[in-house]
């Protein structure tokens, strides 16, 4: 699908809103809900990108039936992603803004694991188990918090309420491999440059995302240092014209002395 024009309207890469000491000190029984999803989506370990335009009803409802998208003139600014709410008309014309959100996850960084395994123990009362419960749960859970020695994994999650291009995404990002995406997919290092792909994970039914596996090492000597200002991902989603760019500041991502990702 090409896309007339787009209009970058948001990306969060700003400094994380929790303080690295709610993150990396406390331990995970004392995160709620609220604070576990702001680590997986408005972290130092997690960025959002939302490109966003207006397209007319009559033409997205005639171009739906012709295959075809329906894009008109692009919008400058758009609030953070609504769910499928936000495709009802906001226009005097019937315009409806379409919006495109990315969310990107350093997934081998500790603190996004752990927050996956929170929300996973409050949806099951974790709090509550008995000491045997608890022990088994957490044997199940065990893997999910362990680190990864030799990757760096981003995770990526497509987000839209155009249905038929979230639906071609989805379908694209299923079917790939690492030869398919090797050329679309970078981890940008500050002093090495780019890094290439090692691996790929399609989406996965426990909602983590695609996943991208990158080296932590090449020729013996680290990705990212912690003396680097910045390491960032770029990525051409297969399906579409999007190029998902995202930096993360590497100050940061460290906790409690090291880096974290």
């Amino acid at each position: 699908m090409k896309l007339m024009e787009i209009a970058l309207v948001s990306a969060l890469l700003t400094a994380p809103l929790l303080a690295d000491d709610d993150i990396c000190q406390k331990p995970i029984s004392q995160w709620n809900a609220k604070k576990a999803r702001k680590v997986l989506t408005d972290s130092a370990w997690a960025k959002q990108m939302t490109l966003a335009n207006i397209a007319q009803s009559s033409a997205m409802d005639e171009n739906a039936g012709s295959g075809q998208s329906g894009m008109g003139s692009p919008r400058t600014a758009v609030d953070p992603p609504r769910g499928y709410g936000a495709d009802k008309g906001s226009g005097m014309h019937g315009e409806k803004e379409i919006f495109y959100s990315y969310t990107v996850r350093l997934f081998s960084a500790l603190p996004i694991r752990q927050a996956y395994v929170r929300l996973s123990q409050l949806d099951n009362r974790y709090d509550r188990m008995s000491p045997k419960a608890k022990q088994e749960f957490d044997a199940r859970m065990s893997e999910a918090l362990a680190p990864s020695a030799e990757d760096i994994v981003v995770a990526i999650d497509f987000e839209s309420n155009d249905r038929k291009l979230l639906m071609e995404v989805n379908r694209q990002l299923r079917q790939a491999t690492r030869d398919t995406l090797n050329q679309q997919a970078y981890l940008i290092s500050d002093h090495l440059g780019r890094i290439y792909l090692k691996d790929y994970f399609p989406p996965s039914s426990d909602g983590t995302g695609a996943k991208l596996v990158f080296p932590r090492l090449v020729d013996g000597e680290p990705v990212v240092l912690a003396k680097d200002k910045l390491v960032k991902f770029e990525f051409l989603v297969p399906g579409t014209d999007h190029k998902v760019y995202i930096e993360w500041k590497v100050k940061d991502l460290v906790c409690e002395g090291r880096v974290v990702l």
